[in-house]
């Protein structure tokens, strides 16, 4: 079984928004609390089922890939306006949600060791390093990938399991 990392409700409590289903319409509180994510993106390309897609604003609106994300399998879409179609959370800015759950995933990782690695370069291979220790001493979590900005360190902590011991963080030197 996959591990639950967010309920909607959760979410929804986290950042302060509003669950609707498919036709716009409040989601009961028993639906938000059943609809299970296992990951976070904002990716609609790499959506997987049980994924959590943020509908962040970049060189393209996130907004136009949500039926897509939704359709790969994403159990809800973080969003700015309801969606027809798609199960959304509306907050009034993606990028603010983002940082308010993440500030919620890491307080709720009660007990947990942090630590982040900064610079100008070397910051993956050294947190690389690190995660190998951290990994034999329990429960560890960092990026997937070279995610050290404004996105990618919120999305390292809302993917960061609640049951995490130690966690470390790769930040940009324009972010630290």
């Amino acid at each position: 079984m996959t591990e639950v990392l967010w309920t909607a409700m959760e979410w929804a409590q986290a950042t302060g928004g509003r669950l609707i289903d498919a036709t716009g319409a409040p989601l009961p509180d028993q639906e938000a609390i059943a609809l299970h994510a296992s990951n976070v993106n904002f990716d609609s390309r790499a959506i997987e089922v049980g994924d959590i897609f943020l509908a962040l604003k970049g060189a393209r609106d996130g907004h136009e890939f949500v039926a897509s994300a939704y359709k790969a399998g994403a159990v809800f879409c973080v969003t700015e306006r309801a969606v027809g179609g798609a199960v959304c959370c509306v907050v009034d800015d993606v990028q603010t949600a983002l940082e308010k759950a993440a500030v919620y995933a890491r307080d709720r990782a009660i007990g947990c060791k942090r630590g982040a690695v900064t610079g100008s370069v070397g910051k993956t291979s050294v947190t690389q390093m690190v995660m190998a220790t951290l990994k034999r001493a329990g429960r560890a979590h960092s990026a997937i990938k070279s995610f050290n900005n404004h996105i990618g360190v919120p999305l390292t902590l809302v993917r960061m399991p609640r049951e995490t011991e130690r966690a470390v963080f790769e930040i940009g030197m324009n972010h630290a």
